[in-house]
């Protein structure tokens, strides 16, 4: 598992994998307590998977699944085949997001070096709320320590040192 924030938009990412092997129940039972923890801190939730279950079939194992989701208000955003193989075609790859976000679009590419599919997430968010950040930083370069030096001895410091207050001599 691996997450990222996207602080400027709201949105928390998270890619998830889950083995064929391994238990369902587990698997669900810590889903939801993802899904508890970032819907908690008000953010768009975007969870990019293998979940190695097929979206394509009507089976009581998906079916926990998208029961799970839809108690949060989670849809699936992939709708095309994600795996294709010479004996078998799968959707196991998908894009889970909260129902009410208009601003995302998923496609699937074949990049051709995987038995899976890419899935592309487009996020329209606009201009969002960038703050530009400045930041301003001191050069110290031989050149620039030495041209201090040389001008720290031109400088009168007696009105620093006519005060016997460090704050008002630096007035």
């Amino acid at each position: 598992m691996s997450m990222t924030e996207l602080v400027d938009y709201g949105y928390i990412s998270v890619c998830i994998y889950r083995s064929p092997d391994s238990s369902l129940w587990i698997f669900l039972n810590n889903l939801e307590f993802i899904i508890q923890k970032i819907q908690s801190r008000n953010k768009k939730l975007l969870l990019c998977c293998d979940w190695n279950l097929n979206f394509m079939l009507d089976n009581r194992r998906l079916q926990e699944l998208q029961n799970l989701l839809g108690s949060y208000d989670m849809i699936n955003m992939v709708r095309s085949l994600t795996r294709i193989t010479p004996s078998t075609e799968s959707l196991i790859d998908v894009i889970i997001t909260n129902k009410d976000n208009p601003e995302l679009r998923a496609s699937v590419v074949d990049l051709g070096f995987s038995d899976h599919l890419a899935q592309i997430v487009r996020i329209n968010i606009g201009k969002g709320n960038r703050r530009t950040k400045i930041v301003v930083r001191r050069q110290l370069t031989n050149n620039s320590i030495e041209e201090l030096k040389n001008l720290l001895p031109k400088e009168s410091w007696n009105e620093v040192f006519n005060h016997s207050d460090v704050n008002c001599s630096l007035k």
